[in-house]
């Protein structure tokens, strides 16, 4: 075995014999290394959950889609005031680069097929819908122009409401009653995710729970014939996203001309986005300095510990260096065992993270994403705390003269 390794070899079972000593010290001392590094794992693990949510919500709304909102029902008088389905036409018709328009009028009502009802989220759009949130299909088709110039009774469901209503059954061709009216079943999306935190909600809602039908046939007029009929949103896709928050701006300047400012509300994704992100790294910076506060309070505890060990064994140290150890080999050894603690608590510290970051997911309902930049950031933070707080007492005790350590008792 060559000399270095053999060196190497001597050193950690000095290191560990003389942990071993104290188990219980050892032991405090480590869990600080342990409590910091689960800290580091499982934060970032939350901060990257909650960036990936961001992510799929935003693409979910789609990063080039405009969405003016209604947010004043009624007048004092009691007339219905906000957008009105004919914004959609006259907003595509203005915003330079839209690439489709549809109103939005959405409604929970009452859903029944075979005898069993629940509440459901039913919305009246026009088929440019599909294109502006693109939707996939999974079985049949999305809403057709004739279906809306017929106001004709069919229905697009959501993969969680297909299952809620059918179970596994090809649902294409059956027929649903909403509100008392049959709706024949033309198409069935693919399933896009479990819940909001999957990115399948586009902005309040969520795709799976939702039944898509004709405008004209939730509101009884059809657009021809009433296009100054209340709407509830309108949404816009544009060209180019990256002059959303631009064509916004124009978008709000177009529906100013035709209502106060306080019926209605614009909302750009990609702006949604950018917030989201200030504050996600905000959220970061904080979280980070805790964890980082974790880390320096155990390896303060390290280093207390380290200091107290090379007083205890002063007359050790003497006796090691009056038969040849030099005083490299001094700090060696008490380096090793301060790695040794770092790198064990470290080690114990991403299992003990990725745990912690899975329980969080588990009980809190959050989603948490553990990345292998994660781990090895949390086992590179153990060794610095091993290098940056063994250092001053490997240096103390490899200061000790042997003459004065043989006298210490």
């Amino acid at each position: 075995m060559p000399a270095n390794l053999a060196d190497r070899g001597e050193l950690m079972h000095l290191a560990r014999e003389a942990l071993g000593r104290y188990k219980l010290r050892t032991f405090l001392s480590v869990l600080g290394v342990v409590l910091g590094v689960a800290a580091v794992i499982a934060m970032m693990s939350v901060s990257e959950g909650a960036r990936r949510e961001a992510l799929a919500q935003m693409d979910a709304l789609g990063l080039n889609n405009l969405v003016a909102r209604t947010v004043m029902a009624n007048d004092m008088s009691g007339r219905r005031v906000g957008l009105t389905a004919d914004d959609a036409e006259r907003a595509a018709a203005a915003v330079p680069m839209v690439v489709a328009a549809s109103p939005l009028v959405a409604r929970f009502l009452p859903v029944a097929r075979a005898g069993s009802q629940s509440t459901m989220m039913v919305v009246g759009t026009r088929p440019a819908y599909q294109t502006i949130l693109r939707l996939p299909i999974d079985a049949g088709r999305f809403l057709a122009s004739t279906d809306e110039s017929g106001a004709a009774r069919v229905c697009v469901l959501g993969a969680a409401a297909a299952r809620t209503l059918f179970g596994y059954r090809d649902a294409v061709g059956d027929h649903v009653r909403i509100s008392g009216d049959y709706y024949e079943v033309v198409g069935v999306l693919r399933e896009l995710g479990t819940g909001n935190e999957s990115g399948n909600a586009f902005a309040w809602r969520d795709v799976n729970q939702t039944l898509f039908v004709p405008i004209a046939s939730m509101t009884g007029r059809t657009l021809d014939a009433a296009p100054g009929q209340p709407v509830d949103e309108v949404w816009l896709q544009v060209a180019r996203g990256e002059l959303a928050s631009e064509l916004g701006t124009i978008l709000e300047r177009v529906l100013a001309g035709q209502h106060a400012a306080a019926e209605f509300a614009v909302v750009v994704p990609r702006e949604l986005l950018a917030e989201r992100q200030r504050t996600q790294r905000t959220f970061g910076i904080v979280i980070g300095s805790v964890a980082a506060l974790t880390l320096i309070v155990g390896g303060i505890g390290i280093m207390n510990i380290m200091l107290t060990s090379v007083v205890e064994r002063t007359h050790e140290i003497g006796v090691r260096r009056t038969v040849g150890a030099t005083r490299r080999d001094v700090r060696r050894q008490f380096l090793t065992e301060t790695l040794l603690m770092t790198l064990s608590g470290g080690a114990i510290g991403i299992v003990a993270g990725v745990g912690l970051s899975w329980a969080i997911a588990y009980f809190a309902g959050w989603e948490t994403h553990v990345s292998f930049v994660a781990i090895v950031l949390g086992f590179t933070v153990s060794i610095l705390v091993g290098v940056t707080f063994g250092l001053y007492p490997a240096i103390k005790a490899g200061e000790l003269e042997p003459v004065d350590a043989m006298r210490y008792e």
